[in-house]
């Protein structure tokens, strides 16, 4: 799977809000607790973690999915749900450190594949992240949805809540984000496939429930399921090495 982003389609308007939503419907009932995008009253979103982002990832290279040098060594896979409440603290517990530790010094890159524990593959959260990344800026998409997953409880998981986020990202152009939603979030548009693609490696890889990283070098693979610490990981990143 290519680590850049995908080539963009015509426009097919606001098809992807209304796809994502009728697809999530599917996914009510699983047994895991996951955030609602239904509509919710009308408030101010406010938006936290906004200096950490720039602390955490700036300066660091990042194109489509991938954070980190093209040329690190060590690449690991990361899986995880946005919108499901017990893979906030997976995510937050390891993913800063490793970007920290490994990716800033160019010996890690990561990926990010949005795949979703529930059986609806695209999650509405997902496509702001998707076209936040088409600018290089998905990964700090990702982590301030995780951040303010307070605010997503609060508000619902809808087109506000996700302009928000995406505003709050300085350099990111808003307008073009937009547009990116607009043109590639329909049923069958680039978005929509580039998360099909991430649900099918995970299927074939066996992810389960939980954040999961799939850490590749020179010496193998170690595949790491549900919620690894960031001491396990760093040994894997060891091993392959």
């Amino acid at each position: 799977m290519s680590e850049v982003a995908v080539t963009p389609i015509p426009r097919r308007g606001r098809l992807w809000v209304a796809l994502a939503l009728a697809l999530a419907a599917l996914a009510l009932g699983y047994s895991l607790v996951e955030i609602s995008t239904k509509e919710a009253g009308r408030q101010v979103v406010r938006v936290e973690g906004l200096a950490s982002t720039q602390q955490l990832f700036g300066g660091i290279p990042q194109e489509g999915d991938r954070l980190g040098s093209s040329d690190a060594p060590v690449t690991i896979q990361v899986f995880n749900d946005l919108q499901c409440g017990e893979c906030r603290a997976d995510f937050l517990a390891t993913i800063p450190g490793l970007v920290e530790n490994y990716v800033r010094p160019g010996e890690v890159k990561l990926l990010m594949r949005h795949y979703s524990i529930a059986e609806n593959p695209l999650e509405l959260g997902f496509f702001g992240a998707e076209a936040a990344a088409e600018q290089g800026y998905g990964w700090q998409y990702t982590y301030l949805f995780f951040v303010n997953q307070d605010e997503a409880e609060r508000f619902g998981v809808d087109e506000e809540l996700m302009a928000s986020l995406a505003g709050a990202i300085g350099e990111l152009d808003l307008p073009e984000w937009q547009r990116s939603l607009d043109e590639q979030g329909g049923s069958g548009g680039a978005i929509a496939r580039t998360l099909e693609g991430y649900e099918e490696l995970g299927t074939k890889l066996g992810i389960r429930v939980g954040q999961a990283l799939i850490v590749s070098g020179p010496g193998g693979t170690r595949t790491l399921q549900e919620g690894p610490s960031l001491h396990q990981v760093e040994r894997a990143i060891a091993t392959v090495s």
